[in-house]
């Protein structure tokens, strides 16, 4: 870590109050060629035992040097520094995004390959989420979004992970927190319709130019009580664009279960995908269905998505910011506090 990191801003909520900073110079002239006070009568000689040798009249700036630097400090201070001064767009310009994520048992199938390394479906979804947010940030360096995404989970039925939010550093911990669950019976399925579903209570009341959903699954709907198409239909109503994502190799895929006697072994299922139902939600609100056999072109899908659903605005008002004037502060007290220590100690003006 920098030694000069806590001094970093990035914005000034009072920047005026910089003017101020003209005056210091003036003052360390006015002080440096003040004349020393005029010769007194001393009525004890204990002051002189005091006086050091001739050669610290030469460090006679170090008090002044320090006070000017202590005042700048204290005047950038009260200029306001800001940590994470944020953009904030006009919401009926922007894009509200749901991401809904299959965590059912079958998305632990170990068809696709990242980094040279044979991975589950669920871990390479949420590689792929993580590069569609990172490409949506306003710069890649920071945690905030162009755009406000959302985060859905479900299996057996669904459930909100992380509300729409311009925090993508939030999101991304909710994202890695995602897991399969195969414990709980109640997270035993894939309840699609039950995902768009609670996808499009969450952008209903949305005031954005436009409300999407990015549905990601591997299976079929086989669980909860809202079908799929019915869901589309409402989605489509509230005038949000849904696109489906079919993620999975074609035919017998290998998941890992664990064995009594053998402990954890591969064993081959067949999950089919309902290609056909995800290509009737995407035509019917207006977006598209893509097929993902491998990870290519999984991160293909959520790229293409991301450029349809591309932001192009002004950015204007501000939010979300911390204050960063303390160290510049405390850093000038401190200095100020040793400008008078050493003037007192070495320079004292004898009375």
């Amino acid at each position: 870590m920098s030694l000069f990191a806590p001094f970093r801003f990035t914005a000034l909520m009072h920047p005026w109050a910089l003017l101020l900073l003209a005056a210091v110079p003036l003052l360390f002239v006015a002080e440096w060629f003040a004349r020393a006070p005029g010769v007194l009568h001393l009525s004890t000689g204990e002051t002189l035992g005091h006086i050091g040798a001739a050669r610290r009249s030469r460090f006679r700036w170090v008090p002044a040097c320090l006070r000017a630097v202590a005042l700048s400090l204290l005047i950038i201070a009260l200029a306001r520094p800001l940590m994470g001064f944020q953009p904030q767009k006009d919401r009926a310009n922007v894009v509200d995004i749901m991401l809904c994520v299959d965590v059912s048992g079958s998305m632990k199938a170990m068809d696709f390959e990242y980094g040279g390394e044979r991975r589950d479906r669920l871990y390479v979804t949420k590689e792929a989420v993580q590069h569609f947010l990172r490409s949506r940030k306003v710069q890649l360096d920071d945690r905030y979004g162009l755009d406000r995404v959302g985060l859905i989970l479900y299996a057996g039925y669904a459930w909100t992970q992380c509300p729409l939010t311009l925090d993508y550093g939030v999101l991304e911990h909710e994202l890695d927190l995602a897991q399969i669950d195969e414990q709980d019976p109640k997270k035993q399925g894939t309840a699609i319709g039950s995902a768009i579903g609670l996808a499009v209570s969450r952008l209903r009341k949305s005031e954005a130019r436009s409300k999407v959903i990015i549905l990601l699954t591997d299976g079929m709907n086989n669980a909860g009580e809202l079908s799929p198409l019915t869901a589309a239909g409402m989605a489509k109503e509230f005038g949000i664009r849904i696109y489906t994502i079919g993620a999975g190799s074609r035919g017998e895929a290998y998941i890992p279960q664990k064995d009594f006697l053998f402990g954890e072994r591969l064993v081959r299922v067949n999950a089919p995908i309902d290609e056909d139902t995800l290509r009737k939600i995407a035509e019917a609100t207006g977006g598209k269905y893509y097929r993902a056999t491998d990870t290519a072109s999984l991160e293909g899908a959520y790229a293409e998505i991301n450029k349809l659903e591309t932001t192009e605005i002004e950015l204007d008002d501000y939010y979300e910011h911390k204050e960063a004037f303390v160290p510049y502060a405390a850093l000038g007290a401190l200095m100020m506090a040793l400008s008078i220590v050493v003037r007192r100690q070495w320079f004292e003006t004898i009375p």
